[in-house]
């Protein structure tokens, strides 16, 4: 709230600042006559248009210069419209900001229209004041911004472009647009700067070449009117020698001539020998102020026409000699004004530059709007790329599930062009990785981006499933409802280890081997187990009473060290666990239809879990393939939901268990035997039976309680 308080607050401070300078231009010198500058109110008063046949234009500029007062008035009330009329005095409404436009452009305006009827030399420009030149530079400034504040907001109405914004935001800052502008290096500072670069060089040639060539043609119009009117001058004077009237009458016709002549004279003037010695004065002239003067040094003595530049003076002059009878009379001086001459010149170039300017900055916004239809699509692009990129590198470093449901590519190119084909390419693929996910397990997904294949040990806990009797289960079905049920399941199991921390290594056929990982990797895979028997009971539950045969799984959990890593062919590689725990724990998955347990696990992981978890012991066993005995145990209940029932079941069976190994048959029967009959325990009905083979054929007397499995 506090930085959106600032922004306002700034947002006043410029408004109201504008404001007050503007106000201040135009009624200080309605106030203070003298002051130096452009006086708005006389300069309309007295403006001309040009050509004379357009009427009221001096009204209309008028009624805008009312105008831009009326609107800097508004501008002054901001804060207090702003909650009252919502469109006015909010930065993120556009209406502040057309306003701005307006009353900038209509300054930009009279400066122009000023310029175009005053600046006749470079004198106008030194007579600018400094508050002349501070309204320019900050209409100017305004004038930009609140363009590019309008482009802005006019941006920010699309859902997408916003999107764009918390994008860019979240990758490098939040920067301006004229900061980024100027401090990146993409497409649209290369086109601005190439473009108005180009623009630049070809106004720049083409107004220089020109603009020379005018000035040429100027001096060298000037140079032939100035020679024929001095030698026109001369043979007159020559021709009335002696008849001072028609002398007189000449240069009074001359005089008035010179206001309709495009390149007008400053002075003709009749500088006539005085006696026999070599001075000049001037006794004719169209000024009668150069009467009496002495003709300059530099043109005494000269016997031919000439011209020259005078810089002392400033102006260009052209001397022709009055000789009648071979005697020289005097001479005629013509001399033209540099500023005045030039004049015409000097217009053209400020309006050459004037005009440039403004095509200039122009073209800046245009080629900015030109190369929004080219770079925004690219932008979009690389906004819906990233987020597929994001992804897919969260899944390669384990911070998101796999699944494909999260690769999804949004198309946001409105465009039709390549770009909109490229966008569809990537679609594409896109589509081809979402297909390709779910047959690629997490683990070699994370390790897909290491070059080489590689290895380590790890201590890792592992989770096998499989589905009892399914093969009999799908007897008679179609091939397809087969891969329907098979699929179901396994995505009802799948779902559970993946919420559990777990990672689904691979399917083999009706199979899961699933693996752990970190501190609580036996917890996670045993939570995982529990919560798949309670989706099975639940799934038995409808089954039966669609009268439909439901399934049965085991669970094998085991925990270890293994050697992970790359396994497979140079173009055909998986990543996956080998070693003994692996062997393990897919051998008590198939010790369970042996015992008729539902969930197994071996001692190691038992003294992570039987805190939390309540189990029973169930043998003290070989499988097949290994030597080493291991002792098993059954995951009955979290301990907070276990019943007496099942606490009572534990205790007996282990009690029953005990005496077993003793080798006390008929007590242990009795145990074993009531299990059964009491609470129809599967597993105490597999002692029952050894202990009846057992009774015959007893086991050496330092038998320890070890049962060789021979089946897998």
């Amino acid at each position: 709230m506090k930085i959106q308080s600032r922004s306002l607050y700034r947002f006043y401070g410029r408004e109201f600042g504008y404001s007050v300078l503007l106000l201040v231009w135009i009624f200080l010198p309605l106030i203070f006559e003298d002051v130096r500058g452009i006086h708005i109110f006389e300069f309309l008063r007295s403006f001309s248009p040009s050509p004379p046949q357009i009427q009221g234009v001096s009204l209309l500029l008028t009624i805008a210069l009312y105008l831009v007062i009326a609107l800097r008035t508004i501008v002054l009330g901001y804060p207090l419209t702003s909650e009252k009329i919502p469109l006015l005095g909010k930065p993120e409404k556009l209406v502040p900001a057309f306003l701005d436009i307006l009353a900038s452009s209509l300054i930009f305006l009279f400066f122009i229209l000023h310029l175009f009827e005053n600046a006749s030399s470079v004198r106008y420009f030194r007579n600018l004041s400094v508050l002349d030149y501070t309204v320019l530079v900050v209409s100017f400034v305004v004038h930009g911004e609140a363009l590019a504040r309008v482009i802005s907001l006019l941006n920010k109405r699309q859902q997408i472009f916003r999107e764009y914004l918390e994008y860019r935001r979240n990758t490098k800052g939040d920067k301006r647009g004229i900061v980024r502008l100027l401090k990146g290096s993409g497409i649209q500072k290369k086109l601005i700067f190439s473009f108005v670069g180009l623009f630049l060089l070809i106004i720049g040639v083409l107004s220089s070449s020109l603009l020379a060539d005018f000035r040429q043609t100027i001096l060298r119009t000037v140079i032939f009117n100035g020679s024929a009117l001095t030698e026109r001058t001369a043979s007159i004077i020559k021709a009335n020698m002696g008849d001072e009237i028609a002398i007189n009458d000449y240069f009074a016709i001359e005089k008035k001539k010179r206001v309709s002549t495009p390149y007008g004279f400053n002075a003709i003037t009749f500088y006539r020998r005085q006696g026999k010695v070599e001075l000049f004065f001037a006794t004719n002239s169209t000024e009668e102020s150069l009467i009496g003067e002495l003709l300059p040094d530099v043109y005494r003595g000269a016997q031919e026409g000439k011209s020259r530049y005078n810089e002392t003076r400033e102006t260009y002059e052209f001397l022709a000699p009055v000789v009648l009878s071979r005697i020289l009379i005097g001479y005629v001086l013509v001399d033209y004004d540099r500023e005045l001459i030039y004049e015409p010149y000097f217009r053209t170039q400020v309006k050459v530059i004037a005009i440039s300017v403004f095509f200039l900055y122009l073209s800046v916004f245009l080629i900015y709007i030109f190369g929004m239809n080219i770079v925004f699509p690219i932008l979009f692009l690389r906004m819906g790329v990233n987020k597929i990129a994001k992804t897919l590198s969260g899944m390669i470093r384990g911070k998101l599930a796999i699944s494909s449901d999260l690769l999804k590519y949004r198309d946001m190119v409105r465009t039709k062009d390549e770009i909109k084909d490229l966008s569809g390419e990537i679609h594409n693929m896109t589509m081809v990785i979402r297909g390709i996910i779910p047959y690629i397990s997490a683990s070699t997904l994370k390790h897909a981006e290491k070059e080489h294949p590689n290895s380590q040990a790890r201590e890792l806990a592992f989770l096998f499933t499989d589905i009892f009797g399914f093969t009999s289960i799908c007897e008679g079905l179609e091939p397809e409802q087969v891969v329907d049920i098979l699929n179901r399941y396994l995505e009802l199991q799948a779902t559970i280890i993946q919420k559990n921390d777990g990672d689904i290594d691979k399917f083999v056929g009706d199979e899961i081997m699933a693996m752990f990982e970190g501190p609580e990797k036996e917890l996670n895979a045993c939570r995982a187990s529990m919560e798949i028997r309670t989706v099975l009971a639940r799934e038995k539950e409808l089954k039966a009473a669609e009268k439909k045969s439901a399934i049965s799984i085991g669970i094998g959990i085991h925990a270890g060290p293994v050697v992970f890593g790359s396994v497979g062919a140079r173009h055909r590689m998986d990543f996956t666990s080998i070693g003994d725990t692996v062997n393990l724990a897919a051998r008590l998955e198939g010790v369970n239809r042996v015992y008729g347990t539902k969930a197994l696990v071996t001692e190691s992981v038992h003294k992570k879990i039987k805190n939390v978890y309540l189990c029973r012991e169930i043998d003290f066993l070989t499988v097949k393939g290994k030597k080493k005995p291991v002792r098993i145990f059954e995951i009955l209940q979290e301990k907070k939901k276990a019943g007496d029932k099942l606490i009572r079941m534990k205790e007996q069976f282990e009690n029953g268990l005990s005496l077993y190994r003793q080798q006390r048959w008929d007590k242990a029967l009795d145990i074993f035997g009531s299990l059964s009959m009491d609470l129809r325990d599967e597993t105490s009905d597999v002692f029952i039976r050894r202990i009846n083979l057992f009774k015959p054929n007893p086991p050496p007397k330092e038998w320890d309680g070890v049962f060789n499995l021979t089946s897998k």
